[in-house]
């Protein structure tokens, strides 16, 4: 036979520990984490997103504020003047007429606009005009007036953004940046002058402070910066701090000008809105890192949480499992001593659960086992006994048998019939007791037997007492109980009929009811009196065997039929006695009905 391989408990809790603890914890961590990344960045893009509408409508702002301020020279009448074209070709005007004129207009345009910190305005051959928010500002003698930008037909009807540039490069007394908004001034004398001909160009300086303070509550992490650029040209005008922009990714990435788009580069995201009105872009550069700092951080927390937790299920874990594995082990090993003979082994777990109840039951079955074993040696050897013992029974009947025969025919022989007789019924009464061995009888043998013992009294009180009985021939038939009616007889005799004046009757009668068998024996004796009836009772659902020595109106055979009922048949069965003092006596038996069955006396007689 293949040898069964067997898996310690243990190892099976581990495999189920690990398989349906560990791995799904793990398992469901990676995709919370991988969730919640995903959570993150979606909220970072719309964040962010939001950030960049915010920006780009405050710069749109801005720059169309200073729009509206450059559209004043369109607007602008002085003197003789309707118009300023008419002003800059009036070659009658000296130099310094000309400046006091266009001064005042640009100081017009400078107050339209708290951000302006100066304007500008250029001629096409060069001559500029300037005004200052901050007096005392003088340009730096020898460096070029801030005029970058060439006016040509591609930019005449176009706003122009120049980068930011600190102004103490070119003035003195000044501390400011600033960036300049370009518009060029067409000669509205007609329409194709308006469209072709330019005489000049208005410089509007912002002061950086205005676009510090759209953006000063934005937060674009530790790398991050915030700019504006023009991504055809590859420049950028204004950022927060000379941010090293992919400035050819944002001209790849904006080609085809669309209003709004995120670009992503590495770990880098670009954030892009155009500036209403124009071709530049308000560009927001974020890094991954700054925006996946925090869920580092609560990624972080959440890994020592998740290991703590691990770890004080793991230790709890070895600790239960030390717990549940080691009586487990301790049985094991108790049970394998077991299986090798000794019976001495046991167990001592001290659990408080089903272990603890499992180690007890051990102990209790190895005890009940040697018990067991040393009572089949006792019942193997009692067994040799009544083997013999019945070898002798089988000839001890008949010797009794036949020495009472011999008896009876001697007496026969010598006329004394009435020794025969009696020697007769003692014969009858011993075949029917010592015979067959059988549990159960016949009603009417019952009654056989009954006759035969009255028999036996009536020689010994000269025919004192009779007995009638009156049982169906149906009901004969019917299984009782041997012995069952001998010691009720003898009662009645004892205690109710002998000290009787004149003859005593016992009276026997049998009825079958729906589901039992009724059999009532009644004497005209003496009677008990109630205080006996009770006592008697008592005595009988006593536990325990009869008192052998016990006084009263109980023998042994009494207690013993009693007791025998409630063991063959059941504890609805038995018997009652009921007594009236001076009247008589009535026991009776509730059976259940037995039918007949196959019954032939093993011994009958002489061999």
């Amino acid at each position: 036979m293949k040898e069964k391989r067997f898996h310690s408990t243990y190892a099976k809790m581990t495999a189920f520990y690990i398989c349906f603890g560990m791995v799904p914890l793990v398992l469901l961590s990676l995709v919370f984490f991988y969730w919640y990344s995903q959570d993150v960045m979606q909220s970072a893009e719309n964040n962010y997103s939001q950030i960049a509408d915010y920006v780009e409508r405050n710069v749109s702002e801005l720059v169309e504020k200073a729009d509206e301020a450059a559209g004043y020279l369109y607007d602008y009448s002085a003197g003789d003047y309707q118009y300023l074209y008419q002003l800059l070709e009036d070659q009658s005007l000296s130099g310094s007429q000309r400046q006091i004129y266009i001064n005042g207009l640009l100081q017009d345009i400078l107050m339209a606009d708290p951000d302006i910190s100066s304007v500008r305005f250029y001629q096409e051959d060069g001559t500029g005009y300037l005004a200052f928010r901050v007096q005392g500002k003088i340009v730096r003698k020898g460096e070029p007036v801030l005029n970058g930008v060439k006016m040509t037909p591609e930019n005449f009807h176009r706003m122009i953004l120049m980068p930011s540039v600190a102004e103490e490069a070119y003035y003195t007394n000044t501390t400011d940046h600033v960036f300049s908004l370009v518009r060029s001034y067409m000669k509205t004398a007609n329409v194709k002058s308006a469209q072709e001909q330019c005489l000049g160009a208005l410089y509007i300086d912002m002061n950086e402070n205005a676009v510090e303070k759209l953006m000063e509550n934005v937060e674009v992490g530790s790398k991050g910066a915030i700019a504006v650029v023009d991504p055809q040209e590859e420049q950028w005008i204004y950022g927060s701090g000379q941010a090293a922009m992919d400035l050819r990714l944002l001209r790849e990435g904006l080609g085809g000008k669309p209003e709004r788009k995120i670009l992503r580069e590495g770990k880098e995201w670009y954030f892009c809105r155009m500036v209403s009105g124009t071709e530049y872009y308000v560009v927001i550069r974020i890094f991954l890192e700054d925006v996946m700092d925090t869920y580092v951080k609560n990624r972080t927390y959440i890994l020592v949480a998740l290991l703590l937790v691990i770890l004080l299920l793991t230790l709890a874990y070895v600790v239960f499992s030390g717990k549940m594995s080691g009586p487990v082990r301790m049985l094991k090993t108790a049970m394998q001593r077991v299986q090798t003979g000794d019976l001495d082994a046991r167990v001592d777990i001290r659990s408080n659960d089903e272990m603890e109840y499992l180690g007890e039951g051990f102990n209790r079955m190895v005890s009940d086992l040697t018990h067991y074993i040393e009572e089949v040696f006792v019942a193997n050897v009692c067994q040799k006994e009544a083997e013999l013992n019945a070898l002798k029974m089988q000839i001890q009947p008949h010797y009794l048998y036949n020495t009472l025969d011999v008896i009876r025919m001697t007496a026969v022989e010598n006329q004394d019939m009435r020794t025969a007789r009696l020697l007769e019924g003692l014969g009858k009464q011993l075949r029917y007791v010592i015979g067959r061995q059988q549990e159960r009888a016949p009603l009417y043998m019952e009654l056989d037997s009954i006759r035969e013992y009255l028999v036996l009294m009536n020689a010994r009180y000269q025919d004192k007492f009779q007995i009638n009985a009156n049982v169906a021939d149906p009901d004969r038939k019917l299984l009782v109980l041997k012995l069952l009616l001998q010691p009720v007889i003898e009662n009645s005799i004892k205690h109710g009929l002998r000290e009787k004046e004149g003859t005593g009757t016992i009276e026997i009668s049998a009825k079958r009811q729906e589901t039992s068998l009724e059999i009532i024996v009644m004497d005209d004796g003496l009677g008990m009196t109630p205080e006996e009836v009770s006592a008697l009772q008592e005595s009988l659902l006593k536990k325990g065997p009869a008192d052998p020595k016990e006084d009263g109106h109980i023998s042994v055979g009494l207690k013993n039929v009693y007791d025998r009922i409630k063991f063959t048949c059941g504890e609805s069965y038995g018997f009652t006695v009921t007594s009236v003092y001076g009247m008589g006596t009535m026991v009776k038996y509730r059976l259940p009905v037995w039918e007949e069955e196959a019954y032939v006396e093993n011994d009958t007689g002489r061999r």
